[in-house]
């Protein structure tokens, strides 16, 4: 053989072992496994196809496979906000990669328990003034997320209520929960608006599902109820429309899914969207980007639901104009 020739065929040799050495399972490197949290006020399998569903959706949509590539560890109070304390602490304890949660209480719960794991919330009315990032372009600290909204939007509902009943409702009432961390915001706004209305509001507090009936008593002739979103009134939607409807009062709500329940109508950010969106802040932190530096994303979109069953039971007749501008109407 001719030395050429040799050192052709002893450089092949070489690259064929090389070759060998890098798809060699033996010498491959393991890809880690990534842990998601998820804290949640609400019910697992109530109403999850608006919220939890469409983050587990996108994330699949963005390559993330449960139980192969991720593992989600999930907790649900049940609409109790006193368990919230105790189911962040057992998500901090698994030392989860990033941890998603829904409302400003369950955000609350978990800034509480760590300061170092990345939290997503996803759908929280008022970030700053709760004291959950430093400001809406540069959080700081390991929280950030997406808001419901700019503002809270009582004076819109107010607006929408109106023209509803074709005339200004002067006498209302607010129903929220005193658990819940945005209620105090919420309250002082609802409060606002009705008296720049010129009507006066009653402010009605349930903290407990068989508290409904009792604080329902006496609302009959209202012109108005404004009702808060909250993962308590999320679980017992169908039960807040039937009396609403037994006492004939028009309430608006702030989102759709207590609209789907049998509620006359709702006005609020298209949250679907924040849970779509906020895969992505999930994928983008599981991928080294720091929470400090993920601008809060405040709702763009908003979407007015009716029903018209629900107003044929109360009598009323929903005005064309609503009707146009409507983004879903239930028949």
């Amino acid at each position: 053989m001719k030395r050429r020739e040799f050192i052709i065929l002893v450089g092949g040799a070489t690259v064929a072992v090389t070759c060998f050495a890098v798809i060699d399972p033996s010498e491959a490197q393991t890809v880690r496994r990534r842990r998601l949290g998820y804290l949640s006020g609400g019910r697992q399998g109530t109403g999850n196809e608006y919220t939890s569903g469409i983050l587990k959706a996108s994330l699949r949509d963005l390559g993330w496979r449960a139980d192969e590539t991720i593992d989600i560890d999930e907790r649900w109070a049940d609409g109790d906000v006193s368990r919230l304390a105790r189911l962040a602490g057992e998500l901090v304890q698994l030392r989860p990669d990033v941890i998603a949660a829904t409302g400003t209480s369950e955000a609350k719960a978990l800034q509480s328990a760590t300061r170092d794991i990345p939290i997503v919330f996803l759908q929280v009315a008022d970030p700053i003034s709760s004291g959950l990032v430093g400001s809406i372009s540069h959080p700081g600290g390991n929280i950030t997320g997406f808001a419901q909204g700019p503002q809270i939007l009582w004076s819109k509902r107010l607006g929408l209520l109106t023209e509803m009943l074709g005339r200004q409702p002067r006498h209302l009432a607010w129903l929220g929960n005193p658990a819940n961390s945005g209620t105090a915001s919420n309250w002082a706004d609802a409060k606002d608006v009705a008296a720049r209305a010129g009507a006066d509001i009653a402010r009605i507090e349930v903290s407990r599902a068989e508290e409904l009936e009792w604080a329902f008593k006496g609302l009959r002739g209202l012109d108005g109820l404004f009702v808060q979103w909250d993962f308590l009134f999320s679980i017992v939607s169908n039960q807040i429309a039937q009396l609403a409807a037994q006492e004939r009062v028009p309430a608006i709500y702030e989102n759709r899914v207590q609209v789907l329940a049998g509620g006359l109508m709702s006005y609020g950010g298209d949250l679907r969207e924040n849970f779509r969106q906020g895969a992505a802040y999930v994928d983008r932190i599981l991928k080294g980007a720091r929470p400090a530096d993920l601008p809060v994303v405040q709702a763009s979109r908003f979407e007015l639901v009716l029903n018209k069953g629900a107003a044929k039971a109360l009598g009323l007749t929903i005005p064309d104009s609503l009707l146009a501008r409507a983004d879903e109407v239930i028949e």
